[in-house]
């Protein structure tokens, strides 16, 4: 018997679709003006209690006040109220942004970004068997311990008193299936599939939209959620059509007040948690090392096919071994340009284990944000830390005057060395004067190590990293490739001195230097060896080098990482002329990528020169691949991704676009609102993204 507290399947099937278009046409405008309001008056009249206690009394606030609100589509709770300010409402933006737009308050209510909680504890446990935990270790815990779980207790205690009262105003609605859903689970762990998802709606609410923060991701689902989803099939509660669409609807549901546009770029939306990037993992494999890829894993994938929306994104753990129906069904999503990522799963977990992370711990890894690993449960938090190799390239030739090709890269490697030194002086820094007194309390209350030590999470977690990405890698591998041709060879051309000259004209009077550069020396993305072991030896000198600015760093140690996001762009137009050829003001190299507009390369030759890159010791990294529709077929996108990933490559993200459809895209842009391409780490609708982000991703596509 099917469940039925659920609409028939083709008026389910239309509530998701009406839900997606009123998403695709929501008003950037809309604010939460009611969770401003409750935070300037919540923060004044708690601002002298303790840290810990002060948290508590906001968070009660919060889900005291904030408003149950419900669309006639809806079948699981968890929405708030959103209008367009008045004139009273833009006046309080103007002096308080930081009640619209921060993580929490700064100085008042303490909030995450980048984060997956343990949810499989809370799914498993309920609030009220986390609650049973924490008062269990209040008798052993310190003086500061019992106050933080005193308050880790009130903040659980108000996590389900909200949930109550979206049950209460349900009721008062009519809506008396969403009222019981509610109230089963405001405190009991859940014990339907169904039940598992509204206590996640909500509780996603309150810490990505009402407490604030970008980033709050479901993590693994398809294994902390299969337990129920397996019951409720074989137990004819619900079919698997259902459970597909109400998914689809509970993951348009997670960006509420996120926006529809991609990034800080362009995106204008007022809310803590604007252009957040959600990424649910499926696949890879279980606590033993084994294919973990199921029927959810599937259900999943055709969830984010129906919904055809750009977040969630999918990351696939992607294994060999996984069911041949998984990884068709991956290909599949990807021709028809949804939001999928894929991850090499054996190169993750080997990755991981190269910074010291447990083995049974690297096994359970999932993705945040923008290409942020995680392990859900263990991982405090992450966080992006970018740097630019093409100006720390520069830095070293001015200090090349009489050097040799091996000396000047020892000169890279030392000014590598400098720059990973001032990120670790402000890595610590932000630890002493910020995340080290933080206390982020219902983050920190769904997660076991919290609780366990009686501590903030910031302070408990195993495990607290930063990600430190090497920007622009193509174009300084393509730079030394010129700097050894032209002025170190045998038959050397320029002179150092004259080099600089080039670039210091941004190469005006020297074209035919800069031509012969950019069409007739190796470069990287081609198929050439020497040009490869060039990009490998200055791959494992930024490898090397964070792992020893990370040295003894026990809290935000430093991860190495090859990714730009979209920062390539920006930190290009502070970059001046480069010796590959690049002008003043262009965009850096991307990702993992060759430069934009090297000609010669193929997929092949560019996925085997990512797959020399040393990424088994980067948990964290991409690359972007385009595809022209023509004749791609699922066969051959696996073969080739199966592959790059026996050649030991990290990553894989591909776009199925041609050139006629985008520039189709800017003419017509009405007509093609939901051409979805990939930016960085996320969908981005191409229509909406600002038009340097439009050139940027053309001129990926062009090349």
């Amino acid at each position: 018997m099917t469940n039925s507290t659920l609409p028939p399947i083709d008026d389910l099937r239309a509530r998701v679709e009406r839900l997606h278009e009123r998403r695709m046409a929501e008003d950037e405008r809309l604010v939460c003006m009611e969770r401003a309001a409750i935070l300037r008056a919540s923060c004044e009249r708690h601002a002298d209690l303790p840290r810990a206690r002060r948290q508590a009394a906001i968070i009660r606030d919060i889900c005291e006040q904030t408003t149950p609100a419900f669309e006639p589509e809806d079948v699981i709770a968890g929405r708030v109220l959103e209008v367009i300010p008045d004139a009273s409402g833009e006046a309080l933006y103007a002096a308080h942004p930081e009640l619209f737009e921060e993580d929490g308050v700064p100085d008042c209510l303490d909030s995450m970004s980048i984060f997956i909680p343990d949810w499989g504890w809370l799914i498993s446990a309920g609030l009220g068997g986390i609650a049973a935990q924490v008062q269990a270790n209040l008798d052993d815990a310190d003086e500061a311990g019992r106050e933080f779980l005193e308050a880790a207790l009130d903040a659980l205690g108000s996590a389900s008193m909200l949930i109550r009262r979206y049950a209460d105003v349900a009721r008062r609605q009519g809506l008396d299936d969403i009222a019981d859903r509610c109230e089963r689970v405001a405190w009991d762990a859940p014990s339907t599939f169904l039940d598992a998802l509204q206590l996640l709606q909500i509780i996603h609410l309150l810490l990505s939209v009402l407490i604030g923060g970008r980033d709050v991701t479901p993590g693994r689902m398809d294994q902390y959620l299969l337990p129920l989803y397996r019951s409720d099939i074989e137990q004819g509660r619900i079919t698997r059509e259902q459970a597909v669409l109400v998914m689809a609807m509970f993951m348009l549901r997670l960006t509420q007040a996120a926006g529809n546009d991609t990034d800080f770029d362009d995106n204008t939306r007022r809310s803590p948690c604007r252009y957040s990037h959600l990424y649910v993992t499926v696949g890879g494999c279980d606590a033993d090392g084994r294919p973990a890829d199921n029927e959810l894993s599937l259900a999943i994938l055709d969830a984010v096919d129906f919904l055809g929306y750009k977040e969630p994104t999918v990351c696939v753990r992607y294994r060999a071994d996984s069911a041949l129906e998984f990884r068709e069904r991956v290909a599949q999503l990807v021709i028809a340009r949804q939001p999928v990522t894929i991850y090499n799963d054996e190169v993750v977990t080997r990755a991981l284990a190269s910074q010291d992370v447990p083995i049974e711990h690297a096994w359970d890894y999932a993705h945040s944000a923008c290409h942020n690993v995680l392990v859900p449960g263990i991982d405090a938090g992450s966080g992006p830390g970018f740097h630019n190799l093409p100006a720390t390239l520069l830095r070293a030739l001015d200090r090349a005057d009489g050097a040799t090709f091996d000396e000047l890269m020892a000169l890279l490697g030392e000014e590598m060395s400098a720059g990973l030194a001032a990120a670790r002086s402000a890595a610590e820094w932000r630890w002493e004067n910020k995340l080290g007194r933080e206390c982020p309390l219902l983050h920190s209350a769904l997660l076991r190590h919290s609780v366990e030590q009686a501590r903030p999470c910031w302070q408990s977690a195993p495990i607290s990293h930063m990600n430190h990405s090497a920007m622009g890698l193509a174009t300084v591998v393509d730079s030394l490739v010129a700097i050894r041709e032209l002025v170190f060879a045998a038959d050397a051309e320029l002179s150092l001195s004259q080099l600089r000259e080039a670039l210091a004209a941004n190469w005006a009077g020297h074209e035919d230097t800069r031509r012969q550069i950019r069409t007739e020396l190796p470069r990287y993305g081609r198929d050439d060896e020497d040009t490869r072991a060039l990009a490998r030896t200055v791959g494992e000198m930024w490898v090397a080098e964070v792992a020893r600015a990370s040295e003894g760093m026990d809290r935000l140690a430093m991860w190495p990482a090859f990714y730009s996001h979209i920062v390539h762009v920006h930190h290009g137009r502070d970059t001046g002329a480069t010796p590959d050829g690049r002008l003043a003001g262009e965009p850096l190299s991307e990702n993992q990528n060759p430069s934009a507009g090297t000609v010669g390369c193929s997929p092949t030759t560019v996925l085997s020169a990512m797959a020399d890159l040393p990424v088994d010791r980067t948990p964290s990294g991409a690359c972007t691949m385009t595809l022209s529709p023509r004749d791609l077929t699922g066969g051959l996108l696996l073969s080739l991704l199966e592959s790059y990933f026996q050649m030991g490559g990290l990553h894989m993200h591909v776009t199925v676009v041609d050139p006629v459809m985008l520039r189709a895209a800017q003419a017509h842009p009405e007509e093609h609102r939901d051409l979805m391409v990939r930016v960085a780490g996320f969908n981005g609708y191409f229509v909406r993204c600002a038009p340097h982000v439009q050139a940027d991703v053309l001129r990926r596509y062009l090349s």
